[in-house]
């Protein structure tokens, strides 16, 4: 929680007022509680407070007392002119005063608030602490720690379990830090000396710190138990999943491990369950293919690809058009691996391979539920492909996904399938291609002074630009907001094919990829390196960013 004057001040005069017996809310806030709490504001004197964000965490408390007491004992401190108020919201919280009081050498003084109040100060109190010792990993609390683990390993009693804790400790460390950071992807990389601990923020490696490789069996071994995996199998690839809290923020873990030379390797896929669900106005659409998207994902049937690299954003997209079409007159079903987020109102079924449910099988039972939208999480093969197909043949609005470099290669690739070229055209609408670029960061990012390179001949054809050279460049600097990068975030760029009646005829003929792009940009289709340009005329990004993802 930020240390400004304002919120200092703001606590001060809340807890003082609370613990005066002046209190900000009406006592009527307790209406229906239990008699042990309203005969504990009785004895108090005090009313109650039911927002305790604008009080500052008393340190000594955070570091004097971990959550799991804070959460079982219902109270956590906080700094004020009076010194230490405890929030609390039953007897039992009262009963432990003194307790606090003794440990941190203080006097406790009481503060009233709901246990809903309580709850939401515990998680993102000592959030913010972990978060501020950890996004960097503090220099002597991480030798420390890493000491711990080095003595750990020399070892030789495989029974001594207090061992272990070190090595939790630090598997806990770099999932939080990694969460914290906003990162997608952890991996942890072996070499002859050393292990590498690295994170995918915004779609880019990062390396986060290094590992001893003599504690690496047991870090590889703790991640393999947190995802269930056989820890006796070193020779061949494993699988696994796991859950994970952090405070009310409950994360999904995907696990893979792959045998090298120098050990296993291990991938930890992060799916953030409370991550913000965009919309399809927040992806950085231009508002040419917005609005043409948003009405193509009103049909009542056809088939909308969205293709791209594996983390192109192809998912966001899908889940932010069924956000857009939902409603309580349709019926929506999804078919995902995995689901990344929870959609209220749309009924989603997980893939599982080994159980025989795939994407194909999963479409057979789909259609058995009378749905008017279906989506596809993936097109993989020729079978899912005709099923998908099929579906948007006989009534229904299909999405999913495809693996290609551009929006007319979806065409093509449908053809490569096996799939009869009168069936694509029939069934298929429009073909979304998209890739991700970091964002500037608003706090650091300058202009360059001068105007960008030049344009290609084609995209200055193409956007209409009387000048050959890109206007309103700027660079990225680096400050504490985006960690010393220059970028926080990520934006889309897009380029949105719609199949007409020229699309039509050239797929019927088995045009390649080349004809049908040539053919959809005739008819206003604009290139994903031209909604890039666009992006760095508009301050988003830099032409580096671009030139990573597409090609002029």
């Amino acid at each position: 929680m930020p240390e400004t004057p304002d919120a200092n001040r703001d606590s001060s005069d809340q807890s003082a007022a609370v613990v005066a017996g002046g209190g900000l809310l009406d006592d009527n806030l307790f209406a229906g509680h239990s008699d042990s709490m309203s005969q504990l504001i009785d004895v108090l004197g005090g009313k109650v407070v039911d927002d305790l964000s604008g009080l500052q965490p008393d340190a000594d408390f955070l570091r004097r007392f971990g959550i799991a007491y804070a959460r079982a004992h219902q109270m956590i401190g906080f700094i004020s002119d009076e010194g230490l108020v405890v929030a609390i919201c039953d007897r039992q919280g009262y009963d432990h005063l003194d307790i606090v009081g003794r440990a941190l050498g203080r006097t406790a003084k009481p503060l009233l608030t709901t246990e809903a109040a309580i709850a939401r100060a515990i998680n993102v109190s000592y959030a913010d602490r972990n978060s501020r010792a950890q996004e960097v990993i503090d220099t002597i609390d991480r030798n420390s720690l890493l000491r711990e683990v080095s003595q750990l390993a020399s070892r030789e009693d495989l029974l001594d379990t207090e061992g272990r804790a070190p090595i939790i400790r630090l598997v806990n460390h770099l999932l939080f830090d990694a969460v914290k950071a906003g990162a997608s992807d952890v991996h942890i990389q072996p070499y002859e000396d050393r292990v590498m601990v690295r994170q995918r923020i915004d779609g880019v490696l990062f390396d986060s710190f290094e590992i001893p490789k003599s504690v690496q069996e047991e870090v590889l071994t703790r991640i393999k138990v947190l995802g269930r995996m056989n820890i006796a199998e070193k020779r061949l690839p494993q699988d696994g999943r796991a859950t994970v809290q952090l405070g009310d923020r409950i994360v999904d873990l995907r696990i893979a491990s792959l045998p090298t030379s120098h050990n296993e390797r291990i991938v930890i896929r992060l799916l953030d369950k409370s991550a913000r669900l965009y919309s399809l106005g927040d992806l950085g659409m231009p508002v040419h293919d917005l609005e043409r998207f948003s009405e193509l994902i009103k049909l009542d049937h056809g088939m909308i690809l969205v293709t791209g690299p594996t983390g192109s954003g192809k998912s966001t997209t899908l889940y932010g058009s069924l956000q857009k079409i939902n409603s309580h007159d349709l019926n929506v079903l999804t078919i995902e691996d995995p689901i990344e987020y929870q959609l209220e109102g749309i009924s989603q079924t997980q893939i599982n391979e080994k159980k025989g449910m795939t994407f194909a099988s999963g479409m057979r039972s789909v259609l058995r539920q009378d749905p008017d939208i279906i989506m596809v999480g993936e097109i993989r093969d020729s079978e899912t492909a005709v099923m998908a197909i099929q579906a948007s043949l006989t009534g229904h609005l299909v999405f999913s996904t495809l693996h290609t470099n551009d929006a007319a290669s979806a065409v093509t690739r449908l053809l490569d399938l096996g799939i009869e070229p009168y069936l694509v055209s029939s069934s298929l609408v429009a073909s979304l291609a998209q890739r991700l670029v970091r964002r500037l960061c608003e706090h650091c990012k300058q202009p360059d002074g001068a105007s960008g390179p030049p344009i290609p001949a084609h995209l200055v054809e193409e956007l209409g630009m009387d000048s050959s050279r890109l206007p309103g460049v700027h660079r990225a600097v680096g400050c504490e907001h985006c960690r010393g990068t220059g970028f926080r975030g990520r934006i889309g760029l897009f380029e949105l094919l719609v199949v007409d009646d020229q699309c039509r005829d050239l797929v019927q003929a088995r045009a390649n990829a080349s004809q049908v792009r040539a053919a959809a940009l005739q008819s206003g289709m604009h290139l994903l390196s031209t909604d890039g340009l666009l992006k760095i005329h508009q301050g988003f990004t830099t032409l580096d960013e671009v030139l990573r993802v597409t090609t002029l």
